[in-house]
């Protein structure tokens, strides 16, 4: 009798300590996506154009420079090429080839430089209004969709929402940097009229 009753003891005592778990408040948190403030604000979107302009001037510069490895190669390739000039064509094409290499990693270096500049900008501008809409919602947790790679499913307007009003309240926000207007001054008093003489 008493090997059962150490278990029931047990799992009274389980039970007893898992009641005041279950009587807790459900943790209230969201989610914030830097890529849907990027899509969804006129203010961040304006301030990540620079990354779109970089990577699009280092895509033009590395496809310039493939094409220069291809007309190379099509030189050496070709049956009517001079003898001569293929040893000269072969050490070119070696040297084409270590430049675009190393310009494919200068390249990726400043686009990541530049993006993460940029979006440090964005983070400044969003992450005050990012914390004060968490404390008017009372959350306990603002969780980035980046860090979200394990998740098997959730409700996409949910999880847009708190994004959405961010993106609102950044571009209803003044300018970054923008001092506010200067108040106008205050008349100044008429200058008293001197007295007229006495006659």
């Amino acid at each position: 009798m008493r090997l059962i009753a150490l278990p029931l003891a047990a799992l009274s005592l389980s039970a007893a300590l898992a009641v005041p778990a279950a009587a807790q408040e459900a943790p209230r948190f969201a989610v914030f996506s830097m890529n849907q403030l990027v899509r969804s604000s006129k203010k961040a979107a304006a301030l990540f154009s620079e990354v779109e302009i970089t990577g699009k001037t280092l895509e033009e510069k590395l496809q310039a420079k493939g094409q220069e490895l291809q007309t190379l190669q099509q030189q050496l390739n070709s049956p009517s090429i001079d003898p001569d000039k293929k040893e000269g064509l072969v050490k070119k094409l070696r040297d084409v080839e270590f430049d675009a290499k190393k310009m494919q990693e200068d390249s990726q270096t400043e686009f990541q430089r530049v993006q993460k500049k940029v979006y440090n900008s964005i983070t400044e501008i969003a992450g005050p209004i990012v914390e004060q809409l968490a404390k008017e919602q009372k959350l306990q947790m603002v969780l980035s969709d980046q860090a979200l790679q394990i998740l098997a499913w959730a409700d996409q307007d949910w999880m847009k929402a708190f994004t959405a009003e961010v993106a609102k309240r950044m571009d209803a926000a003044a300018p970054a940097g923008a001092a506010p207007a200067p108040k106008p001054a205050a008349p100044k008093p008429a200058a008293p009229k001197p007295a007229a003489p006495k006659k």
